[in-house]
Parts: C-alpha cells; sequence; structure tokens
C-alpha cells in the first residue's frame, strides 16, 4: 500500500457511490429508507478538532439504532453569514457553523446494525472512514465472500437516512 492509499478519508457522496458498486442489485439498503425514522439527533462540536459529531437515534420496524457521523474539517464561526447554520449542542449552546458538504468533508461513519456491522465495518476501517474500533473482517460461513466480494466501504440504510435528514435540513449542502 502507498502513503497515499494510507491518507484516503471518504466523503458522504463518495461512501455512497461506493455502497451502490459494492450491491448494485440489491433492492434494499439505499432504496428501503422511506420506513425508517430519524426521531432524535445530538450534536457534539468538538471546536478545537474542528469536528462535529452527529449522533442519529432511527426506528425502523419496531428496532432502534444509533448511527453516527462525524464530520471533519468544520468551520465554527463567531457570526452568522450567508452559507452557515445554527446548531444547538446537547448542553443547550449554539453553534454557528458552515454549511457541511456532501462531497468535500471527510467523514468517520459507524451504526450498530447488523448490515453495517458485517458488510461494511471492516472495508471502512481501510478505508479511514469507520469511527470507533474495527470488527475482523466477517466471512459466511455458507458462502464465503458474500458479505462485501467487492471490498468496498459503505453505508448501511440508516447511515444514508441520517444524511438525507441532514441534506434536507440544510446543514449540509
Amino acid at each position: 500500500m502507498d502513503f497515499e492509499q494510507w491518507l484516503i478519508e471518504s466523503s458522504l457522496t463518495e461512501l455512497y457511490k461506493s455502497t451502490v458498486e459494492a450491491f448494485p442489485t440489491t433492492t434494499r439498503r439505499q432504496h428501503s429508507t422511506n420506513t425508517i425514522k430519524i426521531t432524535h439527533l445530538e450534536w457534539v462540536p468538538w471546536i478545537g478538532m474542528k469536528t462535529l459529531f452527529v449522533k442519529g437515534l432511527a426506528q425502523n420496524e419496531g428496532k432502534e439504532y444509533s448511527p453516527i457521523i462525524l464530520f471533519k474539517k468544520v468551520n465554527y464561526l463567531i457570526e452568522a453569514t450567508k452559507n452557515t447554520k445554527t446548531l444547538i449542542d446537547n448542553t443547550g449552546k449554539k453553534h454557528i457553523i458552515e454549511q457541511l458538504s456532501l462531497e468535500d468533508q471527510d467523514v468517520l461513519v459507524r451504526c450498530p446494525c447488523k448490515d453495517f456491522f458485517y458488510r461494511f465495518n471492516y472495508y471502512n476501517h481501510i478505508d479511514k472512514s469507520l469511527y470507533g474500533h474495527k470488527r475482523k473482517k466477517y466471512e459466511a460461513v455458507y458462502r464465503p465472500g458474500s458479505a462485501n466480494y467487492k471490498k468496498l466501504p459503505g453505508l448501511c440504510k440508516h447511515l444514508v437516512k441520517l444524511a438525507h435528514v441532514l441534506d434536507e435540513s440544510g446543514i449540509i449542502k
């Protein structure tokens, strides 16, 4: 692996494209987000680190998941301007940020669902886009190599929905 490959991180757009490329014939994941409701968002700004930690509560078919997106290179400002958004963190404090970018902002992601756990966790780690610890590479018992045969990083449907909600809110441009 060359040095440039080691530094690669991905944006939400790149991870979404990779998800579609990894599973081009699926009728689930990116096609089945309408039943998911993001019922709560937690915002944790780390101003000195120029990052923004966003944790959602995704409810779907009687189950709950907590997808996480950590945005890097976030610009925190003192005054609002045309392309800024104001958000209130978990302590009630207001923060003004430049709108985040789907295409240019590097992110780290994680979801506790089985789809992310088995198909994407390990490969997101390789891509440097995994938030938290990696699991060992998963191999299906009955059809080895079938979990993510293209070995690409990606997003589960809960992360896709969280990104969609953030995009609709105007936080992401």
